[in-house]
């Protein structure tokens, strides 16, 4: 199980992908070139995969694992949690992109990044049998920067909706 959030934009905006995509380390993303497809399945015959540009009203899109939930919880944003915002953000009257949720996220990334010796203990634990993560902190970190990007090159006078697909 993951979330996907999203900011939506009102009119589509232009992509370039393959229609292929991976899950790694409790994320889900497209392979945006032929290259990248060949890294990741080079035994495969990519002779049909092409790459190509489509329209979408996705101005942003992320996926996390619901492993790190239990972090987010932990990450404090005024009276809310760095949960509220990613996982609930309707809920809390954060319906469309603005300024007060992106300095929302944003105090979200200060407090994980000056204290995360405090947040480690909440990374899931390792796979038994492969002893990887299904997430972890650097995850919900970048995470929170790559959503921070795209909203810092947002006009806000525009609006963006935000979608959490949990």
């Amino acid at each position: 199980m993951s979330l996907d959030l999203h900011i939506k934009s009102k009119t589509p905006i232009l992509k370039h992908g393959t229609g292929v995509y991976v899950r790694e380390k409790g994320r889900t993303r497209e392979l945006e070139s032929l290259a990248e497809v060949t890294k990741y399945f080079p035994d495969a015959d990519i002779s049909h995969i092409k790459e190509f540009d489509y329209e979408t009203d996705d101005m942003w899109h992320g996926n996390i694992t619901h492993n790190m939930t239990e972090m987010a919880d932990h990450v404090p944003i005024g009276e809310l949690t760095l949960y509220d915002y990613l996982w609930r953000p309707k809920e809390h009257g954060f319906e469309n992109a603005s300024v007060d949720y992106l300095h929302g996220v944003f105090e979200g990334l200060m407090y994980l990044k000056n204290h995360k010796e405090e947040l480690l203990p909440y990374e899931p634990d390792p796979d038994p049998k492969t002893g990887e993560r299904w997430g972890d902190y650097g995850l919900l970190v970048q995470f929170c920067i790559s959503l921070i990007n795209c909203m810092m090159e947002l006009d806000f006078s525009n609006e963006y909706r935000i979608l959490s697909d949990v």
